[in-house]
């Protein structure tokens, strides 16, 4: 089919399908989420490439995709990003980032039936169990033993919890239920603001701090998509269900007047001065449709800003497919617009919640 006929969803999982993004950690999983919720034949077959790939290179550690990342990546473009902020971890590798790919091994896991696939996730969930955690339990963003420091990063809960979720159904663990739940409490514990119900993006155990903490779009769109994902899957009668729930629905309230005319949320959810921005607008719009699916949000109240929010980043997307306005690796306040594999994936993840 000619390019100009097929639709921004087409264009946008094709365009996705072309990029070499083969170990590239937290990126390569939330694609790999994006291709599967898009769910053609050739996306699920890419996909799947991306998830052996994975897994075939998963290191001693039992970390998926050649093991940890850095937190400072290179762009597409190929200009590397120098953040606003500084931290002695910049250089330290990801204790968490690879589960993101997780998610996608267990998919293969219920499609197949293959025991290398829950094998792979079983020792990724190891993993993350074994690092050191903060005073009251939270699994750094760092290994904190070649940081020096223990920090708690937003990122993580989507990377680490709708994961541990999926390994606690596929595998009858009840722990990996209660991780997934208390991981997401404990970054709320010190990232959440009591007075807007907004995340911060970083804080630091010793000394305690906040060396990133603006209101960041796509650092609350982690905690919103991990939140719906996770409950999910949770358990009914899990004992921690409704705080989780109320946490959702509170973080929700607090993100929908936030929503600009436009259709957009701004990269600084809070400030109408900063870019209007797609990833963490997606990422609203995916966490408030599946919300709504879940019998857990009102759809009166949440089903028009959610259309609102993916009809206004489909108009940005190119003839090629690729989803712009996207905020660049690290994000933060003044990361620069640009296109990435993860705002592909998230534009398929909220298209297809939504369909």
């Amino acid at each position: 089919m000619p390019a100009d006929e097929l639709t921004p969803v087409q264009r946008a999982a094709s365009y996705l399908r072309s990029l070499d993004i083969d170990g590239q950690s937290w990126i390569t999983g939330v694609a790999i989420n994006g291709l599967l919720a898009e769910g053609g034949d050739e996306s699920v077959e890419r996909a799947k490439h991306l998830v052996d790939t994975a897994v075939a290179t998963q290191n001693d550690a039992g970390q998926l995709s050649y093991g940890p990342s850095y937190p400072i990546e290179v762009f597409s473009h190929g200009r590397e990003y120098e953040a606003s902020w500084e931290l002695t971890v910049k250089k330290c590798m990801n204790t968490n980032n690879s589960t993101a790919i997780g998610h996608g091994v267990l998919d293969f896991y219920d499609r197949t039936g293959e025991e290398r696939y829950l094998d792979a996730a079983e020792r990724a969930y190891e993993s993350l169990l074994s690092f050191e955690r903060t005073e009251d339990g939270g699994i750094p963003h760092h290994d904190p033993e070649l940081a020096g420091i223990k920090s708690l990063w937003i990122d993580s809960v989507y990377m680490m919890c709708p994961f541990l979720a999926r390994y606690g159904e596929a595998a009858g663990d009840d722990d990996a239920f209660d991780e997934a739940v208390e991981q997401i409490l404990i970054h709320a514990a010190h990232l959440r603001d009591d007075h807007t119900g907004l995340f911060r993006h970083i804080w630091v155990e010793q000394p305690n701090h906040y060396p990133q903490g603006a209101f960041w779009a796509r650092g609350n769109g982690w905690a919103a998509a991990a939140s719906a994902d996770v409950l999910e899957r949770l358990p009914e009668d899990h004992p921690k269900r409704d705080d989780l729930l109320d946490l959702f629905r509170s973080h929700c309230e607090a993100l929908l007047p936030l929503q600009d005319g436009s259709g957009f949320w701004h990269n600084l959810v809070d400030d109408p001065h900063t870019p209007l921005e797609s990833s963490g607008t997606l990422m609203f719009a995916y966490a408030f449709a599946r919300g709504i699916d879940l019998g857990i949000l009102d759809e009166e109240t949440y089903r028009q800003p959610a259309e609102d929010g993916l009809a206004a980043v489909s108009r940005v997307v190119g003839d090629e497919g690729a989803v712009n306005r996207v905020a660049g690796p690290p994000g933060g306040p003044e990361a620069p617009l640009t296109d990435t594999p993860y705002g592909q994936g998230w534009f398929l993840m909220a298209a297809a919640a939504l369909d």
